[in-house]
């Protein structure tokens, strides 16, 4: 589907820039890009609201406005519509404080509606500080330039950037345009809807308080989901694609130098990432301009040897180099050499992420007059011998 936006002088200009509460942007929930796309387009118009006289306010859309602007075909349009309009009604916002045990949850949207070509979404009244009339703690952004992202990740994390991009009093900031982001890695999750915060098994252990790095430790662990659980899989598929994704937009009005993480201890487990950012003039870096983050092989290391189980350090960087490092070919072959008889696990993957036995039709053959079946313990042992292929690695 094409999801590139319209032309940019088909919006009216008093419609292109709107204000999102802070509050309503650090919420954790998961999303689709669609529906991402749709309540910023909803907030665009939320000065034209309707309200009720208990104050809700209600946003009207005409269909056709939402066809063009998310470049739906026909076809998906009201599919994609009913879907979106439907999680939309069963997100919440709010926030617990376990210190006066008191907490507040909000459905953010209580009714969306789609009659007679026009689309009406209705936000709870509870809200309307956060949305009408913001005076503090909100960020503003450009309909143009939300349209133009092409994942949900990209979409939250620009706005998490965008959120925090604010100086404190007393800040030392010889240069007020760049800044020093943190984000606890679990934390960042559960924003960008990696992880769904309104699981239930999540749910329960968020409301045990405000939250906290060991909350949020724990609500990740508790999830079923567990995809890009390693650091190395979720900087790689989510961090580096919304950082290629927002630093290839130079209208967009930040630009990311450099990417960092943060560890607990030598060797420790990333808890947090810094990302360096800047506030630059919409359109003023022609090119893309990250700084590529020097591989750390340490904690590379950590990953091989979390898979992998009882091995030394020292084995898991001969297994890693023989693979150029790559985890997507280590995982692949450990889970390979799970349903195989093998003994040497170390030999058996230096060997395997070497010749990516996993992905190739050509496998090790069994050694002939062998009285078993299968199994890799069954082929010659100097196929795995350990200290030949680390000698051999080691002298390249």
């Amino acid at each position: 589907m094409d999801t590139s936006l319209l032309p940019v002088e088909e919006y009216q200009d008093e419609n292109d820039i709107y204000a999102r509460s802070n509050f309503m942007i650090s919420a954790k929930y998961k999303s689709s890009l669609y529906a991402n796309r749709l309540m910023a387009l909803s907030l665009s118009k939320i000065n034209t609201a309707s309200e009720s006289e208990e104050g809700f306010l209600t946003v009207k859309i005409k269909g056709r406005e939402i066809k063009n602007a998310f470049g739906s075909r026909s076809g998906d349009f009201f599919r994609q519509l009913d879907n979106t309009a439907r999680d939309m009604t069963g997100q919440t916002v709010g926030y617990t404080d376990a210190d006066s045990q008191s907490f507040t949850y909000i459905a953010a949207v209580i009714k969306a509606k789609y009659e007679d070509g026009e689309f009406a979404i209705t936000f709870h009244n509870e809200l309307k500080p956060y949305l009408q009339n913001l005076s503090q703690n909100y960020s503003t952004f450009s309909l143009k330039i939300m349209m133009k992202w092409q994942s949900t990740q990209t979409f939250r994390f620009y706005e998490l950037l965008k959120s925090r991009m604010y100086h404190r009093k007393n800040d030392y900031a010889p240069n007020n345009n760049l800044f020093r982001l943190q984000f606890d890695i679990n934390e960042l999750k559960l924003c960008l809807g990696i992880v769904n915060a309104e699981l239930a098994d999540v749910r329960k252990i968020l409301n045990k308080s405000k939250g906290t790095p060991e909350i949020w430790a724990k609500a990740v662990e508790a999830s079923p989901e567990k995809t890009y659980s390693t650091w190395y899989d979720f900087k790689r598929k989510v961090i580096d694609k919304a950082t290629k994704e927002i630093n290839d937009n130079p209208e967009c009005g930040v630009k990311i130098h450099k990417v960092e993480t943060l560890k607990s201890g030598k060797g420790g487990k990333v808890y947090a990432v810094v990302i360096y950012a800047e506030k630059t003039t919409p359109g003023s870096h022609k090119k893309p301009a990250v700084d590529v983050e020097e591989i750390d092989y340490d904690d590379l290391s950590d990953q091989i040897r979390e898979l992998i189980g009882d091995i030394r350090t020292k084995e898991a960087k001969a297994i890693g180099e023989a693979a150029r490092w790559d985890m997507d070919r280590i995982r692949r072959n450990y889970e390979y050499s799970e349903t195989k008889d093998v003994e040497d696990i170390v030999g058996f993957m230096i060997k395997a992420v070497k010749e990516d036995w996993a992905a190739s039709e050509k496998k090790p053959r069994k050694k002939s007059g062998s009285p078993k079946s299968s199994g890799f313990s069954n082929f010659d042992e100097r196929d795995y011998d350990y200290d030949e292929l680390m000698a051999g690695l080691t002298n390249k």
